[in-house]
């Protein structure tokens, strides 16, 4: 069998090398971090699968038609980004997929309970049923626990079972501190726990996996990628085989963020791995492989903002809470500011004015909420937010306009009192209300007035997940593709390093790994 060469150890490299494993080929993994896991190690763990066998034995009613639907819904802003052909592999196949790695013992799913889609108002929305996600026995990785990647951003030995029957936020992100009371088991949950499952996996079948080693060049003989050279702790060496690159996302990268976001780094972080800098685009532009460019602003980029811990940034949920607005320097507000994405769509629309923008609270928020690692009523880090007795004198300190800072206050106080926003529509998502709001606040889990002193504000900054949307142009199957859409012969991409061409400018959590594991499955078919 020919052997196979994945460039890196997240959910998609590791899936890639536990199927083609089970096919016979001999798998390396090379992973230029020192640890595994990648960006899916740190994210919620959400697989969106529609149509999945675990519905189907928990009686809950699915269908693919409906699914495409959705997504197509979900991204018709630009319908022409959609490759009709990978849309309906992924969503036909993303089923086979997760039982597949199921049956041999790679996963034990688990439906995220009573999650529903991002929007509920779109055709072929489901209430719950197509979040997987996995919880993995800690003890059993041996020496490689201490070599995996623990997600900073989630309370990892709880789940989301555990936080919904204690009341709390389920959220996408920023969940540690607010479920710190509930008991943490030896386990392994969220993201972390669904990569940990696969690890074992690939282990198990003895699959080398080797950290600090960074692939730099392709080898190219003809028109066929026949191996890849490593920069290792004892210098390069070259790893013969057909590869597959699996590298994620481009966060860390200045030059390409610049370029496919067109953001400047004072504007932007990241809460993935700083090990994502967008190799494999370059590694496929070696063998002459083609980028598939998805548009800035239909990139699921949240909005987030500096902490002292790694990867150094935190995606906000505050602003989704009541008390809180968020403005441009004019002082205006400008979109659904409880919805992460309705503000970065509007931040990186090319040309856009809204950039910076600015999270604006009161102190009743500041009693209830806190900050991050900052609870109800605690102090804010030195230097993340100014303080002002007044709206006009916080619109200074924060560079933009006072005066009309507080009038936009004025306005959006009095119209949520009554409980809704008829500017922008502020607390209309139905998930948004549910999972990111207060249900203790009356009229309105996501609405309360800003008018109460002293007031605060910070700037905020467009954060990756590791999700970029834009990448390696890839076929239905992951096989590369170059300008003129021809397939290169041995090289392959699998996970947020290929283009989202199956699914566009449509984006809901859980694609993305979804595609991982079923782009992982379909290459090691292809090989």
């Amino acid at each position: 069998m020919r052997p196979v060469v994945v460039v890196g150890a997240g959910l998609a490299g590791l899936a890639t090398a536990v199927a083609a494993a089970e096919r016979g080929h001999p798998v390396t993994v090379l992973e230029k971090g020192d640890r595994v896991g990648g960006a899916a190690a740190f994210s919620g763990g959400q697989v969106w699968v529609a149509a999945n066998h675990v519905e189907a034995r928990e009686g809950i009613a699915d269908d693919l038609a409906d699914a495409e639907r959705y997504v197509r819904a979900v991204g018709a802003s630009h319908p022409e980004l959609v490759d009709d052909v990978a849309l309906r592999r992924w969503l036909t196949e993303a089923p086979r997929a997760a039982e597949w790695f199921e049956q041999v013992g790679a996963v034990r799913w688990e439906i995220i309970p009573d999650y529903p889609d991002y929007y509920q108002d779109a055709p072929g929305a489901r209430t719950t049923g197509r979040y997987l996600t996995a919880v993995f026995d800690a003890s059993k990785l041996g020496r490689w626990r201490e070599r995996l990647r623990v997600s900073p951003h989630f309370p990892v030995g709880t789940t989301y079972g555990d936080m919904l029957d204690a009341g709390l936020r389920a959220s996408a992100f920023g969940a540690a501190r607010e479920a710190g009371g509930i008991a943490r088991e030896d386990l392994y949950s969220f993201g972390t726990g669904v990569v940990a499952g696969f690890l074992a996996a690939a282990v198990a079948r003895e699959v080398p996996i080797l950290t600090g080693h960074a692939a730099v060049e392709l080898v190219v003989e003809g028109d066929r990628v026949v191996g890849v050279v490593a920069q290792t702790p004892g210098g390069r060496r070259r790893f013969d085989g057909a590869v597959v690159l699996a590298t994620s996302g481009y966060d860390w990268d200045d030059d390409l963020a610049r370029e496919y976001l067109g953001l400047e780094p004072e504007d932007r972080g990241s809460v993935a791995p700083r090990t994502l800098t967008g190799d494999g685009i370059r590694l496929a532009g070696q063998a002459g492989g083609a980028v598939t460019v998805i548009p800035g602003n239909r990139v699921p980029v949240q909005v987030g903002y500096p902490v002292d811990t790694e990867p150094g940034f935190q995606v906000a949920r505050e602003h989704s809470l009541p008390h809180t607005f968020v403005v441009d320097t004019t002082g205006r507000r400008f979109c659904d500011d409880a919805v992460y994405w309705e503000i970065t769509n509007a931040v990186l629309t090319p040309g856009s004015p809204h950039l910076p923008c600015f999270m604006i609270w009161d102190e009743r928020h500041h009693a209830r909420y806190g900050l991050g690692p900052t609870p109800p009523g605690g102090s804010y880090p030195d230097g993340l937010v100014a303080s002002a007795p007044t709206l006009t004198e916080l619109g200074a300190r924060l560079g933009i306009d006072g005066a009309e800072l507080a009038r936009t206050a004025e306005r959006f106080s009095a119209d949520v009192a009554h409980g809704s926003d008829p500017l922008f529509g502020r607390g209309t998502n139905a998930t948004w209300q549910r999972f990111q709001g207060d249900p203790a606040q009356s009229p309105h889990p996501n609405l309360g007035p800003v008018d109460t002193p002293p007031f605060f504000g910070m700037r905020l900054r467009m954060v990756s997940t590791g999700i970029g949307l834009t990448g390696i142009a890839v076929d239905a199957d992951g096989r590369v593709r170059d300008k003129d859409g021809r397939t290169i012969d041995g090289l392959y991409a699998a996970g947020a390093a290929a283009a989202f061409s199956s699914s566009g400018a449509a984006y809901n959590s859980g694609f993305s790994l979804s595609r991982a594991v079923t782009l992982a499955l379909l290459v090691a078919e292809s090989l």
